[in-house]
């Protein structure tokens, strides 16, 4: 099956007729758009920040892009922790146990300091090793290095802030998550503006005044979401008191749909320091047009994710409400407004490839192979909403074993190895080694359509 011949079936399996529908699609909005939203806000911080740090030329960009790569690793802990928070306090606010979800937002909080604890540790003594592992050069290196250790050593803010974010997220607010990235993106954006140049009389710190400024931010953002959810919570507000000690059959459940859902972003960030390392064979100008791709691929698949959020939501308070056919539906509604959106990107990006790449850098070369993965990532849209937002759905129903599986099948075995094959032993190129990412989308959408339709996540227990 194609992945046009997949998305035709999805036009006749969720075409809306019903006064039913209509409350799904508006309830769907109504969780998807502030989704949107956020995620665009975050997208445009770091969007905004790597036009200041291209700014300082290739090495730059190569630098803190391998940094931002390896903090994205260590930070799939509290990844995997929100994807089981999210799913089990959807589940209880759907069956209307609001001190179930209260219990679980807490566990899942009581994990992520636990975990920021070692993740410190790693980010303060080791991101030099970490960096260097890459193979880059010794300027590259010094950079990135510098880059992770001061995000990795805060790494507290971003935990509080994946786990509090969720827990809004699973009782169905994603309105109050939008509005505090909003503010936190304008503090950042001002910060980085004047500790990466100096400017009105602060310190130039280059680079690392990008990873001060980001710290600073979420700091901000972790204290807010904090005090959204003890003191002025809409659709569940907590209590201070009690329910603070471990307990083992909540951290269990969460667990049990967060370790995979954990590892399943291990083995994808690894997936793409490993990509990285191979497109660093080609040289600095290849890992530069791959990072500004990489970053201007973040705008692409933002309605994937909003509605993925959606769906995630949607599908385990439905489960939570016994109402598994709903949850079904919920999903495809979600899918067929998310794809939408992401081939109207697609088009956007093959037209503007040439504008948008220019905004990072003047550089020639980097400017001709930013547009060349451009048209990658604009013909792969259809393939990344289907794996996104039914992965989410999946997730959202604790069916996270199975998206590990095929994270591993589509990154590993066909990006990195066909990438390798086709763009080193070959010698295509950066073009070969893309040539394994795109057939990475279609056949994990494929695979996460198949483990869909097959319906077994109905009945899962979690």
């Amino acid at each position: 099956m194609t992945v046009a011949s997949l998305l035709a079936r999805l036009g006749v399996r969720s075409k809306p007729g019903s006064a039913d529908a209509n409350n799904l699609n508006r309830k769907m909005l109504a969780l998807a758009w502030p989704s949107l939203v956020e995620n665009i806000l975050h997208t445009l911080l770091g969007f905004v920040d790597l036009i200041f740090v291209g700014q300082l030329g290739p090495a730059a960009i190569a630098g803190v892009g391998l940094g931002i790569q390896w903090m994205f690793t260590l930070q799939v802990l509290f990844m995997g922790l929100a994807v089981g928070n999210t799913a089990l306090v959807a589940r209880a606010i759907g069956a209307g146990d609001a001190r179930e979800a209260e219990r679980i937002a807490k566990q899942s909080l009581l994990l992520a300091a636990t975990l920021s604890i070692g993740i410190a540790l790693i980010g303060f003594f080791f991101s030099n090793e970490i960096i260097r592992l890459m193979g880059a050069d010794p300027t590259v290196t010094e950079i990135g290095s510098g880059f992770l250790q001061i995000v990795a050593t805060f790494s507290i803010s971003l935990g509080v802030m994946f786990i509090g974010g969720g827990t809004l997220r699973g009782a169905g607010d994603t309105r109050t998550p939008m509005l505090i990235t909003a503010f936190i993106n304008a503090i950042n954006i001002a910060l980085a503006y004047l500790l990466i140049f100096g400017n009105f009389g602060f310190p130039r710190l280059g680079t690392n005044g990008s990873a001060i400024a980001t710290t600073i931010a979420r700091t901000i953002g972790a204290s807010l979401i904090l005090y959204v959810l003890f003191k002025r919570g809409k659709f569940l507000r907590l209590n201070w008191r009690g329910g603070w000690g471990f307990h083992r059959d909540a951290i269990k459940r969460i667990l049990n749909i967060g370790g995979p859902a954990a590892a399943e972003q291990i083995v994808m960030q690894l997936g793409f320091i490993g990509f990285s390392a191979i497109v660093l064979l080609l040289g600095t100008n290849d890992l530069a047009a791959q990072q500004i791709a990489f970053n201007i691929a973040g705008f692409s698949i933002l309605p994937a994710f909003a509605f993925g959020v959606a769906a995630l939501t949607l599908v385990g308070q439905n489960l939570g409400a016994k109402q598994p056919e709903h949850a079904h539906e919920s999903a495809w509604h979600a899918l067929k407004s998310g794809t939408l959106w992401m081939c109207v990107m697609g088009v956007g990006f093959f037209v503007w490839r040439g504008w948008l790449v220019s905004l990072y850098t003047r550089d020639p070369e980097v400017q001709r192979l930013g547009e060349m993965l451009m048209i990658f990532l604009a013909f792969a849209q259809p393939a990344q909403a289907v794996s996104i937002v039914l992965g989410n759905a999946l997730r959202g129903a604790g069916d996270t074993r199975a998206t590990l599986v095929i994270t591993f099948i589509g990154i590993w075995l066909i990006r990195d190895a066909v990438g390798f094959l086709m763009g080193i032993v070959f010698g295509l190129g950066l073009f070969g080694v893309w040539i394994g990412w795109i057939a990475d989308f279609a056949l994990r959408a494929l695979l996460v359509y198949w483990r869909f339709h097959a319906g077994k996540w109905k009945t899962l227990r979690v």
